[in-house]
């Protein structure tokens, strides 16, 4: 069936051992709780250059994004459980929990069962929808998210 996911990856994760001291420099921050690279960041070593620029965004998204860390977690989830992104579920389900998210909240965004959230919460989450569904947000959405954001917040949800 086209579009239909591997059954496993095409590209494995590059060893520590064959990377060059620089890229291994610039992925210290980036090791799980038993010190191992993320396996997202060591399969992009197999282009070193590449992941030395992506993870200067990704820096941003996950370090210096000025959303708040549950509602930014929030609409992360929502885009991996839509895409049935494992990996970036079960990273960023250990994200959200030590963001102080719940289990019921981190399943009720993803499932689009919002009552229980707040306000800017709702409104991100269905941003989130709008911008996968539809590429972008139509003018009610777009009046709603600069009711409670900033510029650069509005830019960090986009």
């Amino acid at each position: 069936m086209p579009g239909e996911a591997p059954e496993k990856a095409r590209l494995q994760p590059v060893d520590e051992s064959a990377l060059h001291e620089r890229t291994l420099a610039s992925l210290a921050p980036y090791r799980d709780e038993d010190g191992r690279i993320y396996t997202i960041w060591a399969t992009l070593a197999h282009h070193e250059d590449a992941l030395r620029r992506f993870l200067v965004f990704g820096n941003h998204v996950l370090g210096k994004n000025t959303l708040p860390l549950p509602s930014r977690e929030l609409m992360i989830l929502r885009i991996a459980a839509r895409a049935r992104a494992a990996y970036e579920w079960d990273q960023h389900v250990r994200i959200a929990r030590r963001a102080g998210l719940a289990d019921g909240t981190i399943l009720a965004a993803a499932q689009g069962d919002w009552d229980g959230l707040d306000e800017l919460d709702r409104v991100l989450l269905t941003a989130t929808d709008s911008l996968l569904d539809r590429q972008g947000v139509d003018d009610g959405l777009w009046a709603r998210l600069t009711a409670h954001l900033g510029t650069e917040q509005v830019i960090d949800v986009l």
